[in-house]
C-alpha cells in the first residue's frame, strides 16, 4: 500500500491533524488492490474522454467530470505527455461523505481517497480537487511507465504532490525549516513507508521541490522526454543528459544546480 499526502491548507477540511508550518500534512490517500462497495441506487454516471464518474446526482457527476478533465489536461501540460491516452476511461467513484467512504472501503480514518487498480475512490470535501489530481497523477504515471521501479518513486510522488497543489491553487512550500536536504542518492533509494515520520516529511517535500525544479528550470517538454527515456530503460544520468541537453549533464549536475537554487 502506498500513501499520498494532501496539502497543509486542506488538512482541516479533510479531518487531518494540523502540522507545524513547513511540514507536510497527514496521509490522505492510498493505493490498494481491495474491492470496494459501490454507490447506493440512484447514482448517476458521467462519461468523458478520460473518466467515468459515478456520483449522487447528474449535476454533481458532470461537475466532477469537468474537474477531473481539467486536472488531466494540466498533468499533460506539466509532463509534456500530450500523446498519452489511457487504455480506457479511469473510473471515479464519489461517495456522499467521509462516513460512507470509510464504511464502504474499510480505509483508515486518515484516508480521503484511494486508488484501486485504475479507479479512484473519494468523497465530497473541499479538498476533493487535490485528492483527484494526486491519485490521477499516480494512475497516469504508472500506466505510462508500464512498470514499477523504485528509483522512479521520487518522481512519481513528487509530481503527484505538485499536481495536488496546482489543483488546489495553493503556493508550493519550501523544505522544512532547519532541515538539511537529503543527498540525491538517498532520495532515490528511500522507501518512505519504512522511514521515520521526520524523514518521510523531508522526502516528500524534497521530491516535490526537485520535480518543481525540473518543470520550471528544465522545461515541461524536457520532463516529458525524461519520462520517455526512463520508460525505455535508460539510466537517470543518460536520461537527464539527453532530456535537458545544455542544462544538466547528469544527475549529479542536477543535484548541484538544485542545491544552488536554495530550495
Amino acid at each position: 500500500m502506498r500513501r499520498s499526502f494532501a496539502v497543509l491548507a486542506a488538512a482541516a477540511a479533510l479531518g487531518c491533524v494540523d502540522l507545524e508550518p513547513g511540514a507536510l500534512p497527514q496521509r490522505t490517500g492510498a493505493i490498494t488492490r481491495a474491492s470496494f462497495g459501490g454507490l447506493d441506487p440512484g447514482a448517476k454516471i458521467q462519461t468523458s474522454l478520460h473518466f467515468e464518474v459515478r456520483a449522487y446526482g447528474a449535476d454533481r457527476a458532470q461537475a466532477v467530470s469537468e474537474m477531473a478533465e481539467r486536472s488531466y489536461q494540466r498533468i499533460m501540460q506539466d509532463t509534456g505527455l500530450y500523446s498519452f491516452m489511457p487504455r480506457e476511461p479511469y473510473p471515479i467513484v464519489l461517495y456522499a461523505g467521509k462516513e460512507e467512504f470509510l464504511r464502504k472501503t474499510g480505509m483508515p480514518e486518515w484516508s480521503a481517497g484511494a486508488a484501486v487498480g485504475n479507479s479512484i475512490y473519494s468523497y465530497e470535501s473541499r479538498g476533493l480537487p487535490g485528492v483527484l489530481a494526486h491519485e490521477m497523477t499516480h494512475l497516469v504515471f504508472n500506466e505510462y511507465m508500464g512498470r514499477s521501479t523504485t528509483e522512479h518513486r521520487w518522481i512519481n510522488e513528487g509530481l503527484a504532490v505538485y499536481e495536488e497543489y496546482q489543483a488546489l491553487q495553493l503556493p508550493l512550500p519550501s523544505l522544512p525549516s532547519g532541515r538539511k536536504p537529503l543527498p540525491f542518492a538517498q532520495m532515490v533509494n528511500t522507501a518512505p513507508l519504512g522511514e521515520e515520520r521526520s524523514v518521510v516529511d523531508l522526502w516528500y517535500a524534497q521530491a516535490l521541490s526537485v520535480v518543481r525544479f525540473l518543470i520550471e528550470r528544465g522545461g515541461r517538454m524536457g520532463l516529458g522526454q525524461l519520462l520517455s527515456e526512463l520508460r525505455s530503460g535508460r539510466s537517470l544520468d543518460d536520461a537527464i543528459r539527453s532530456s535537458f541537453s545544455g542544462v544538466w549533464t547528469d544527475f549529479a549536475a542536477l543535484e548541484k544546480a538544485w542545491l544552488s537554487s536554495g530550495p
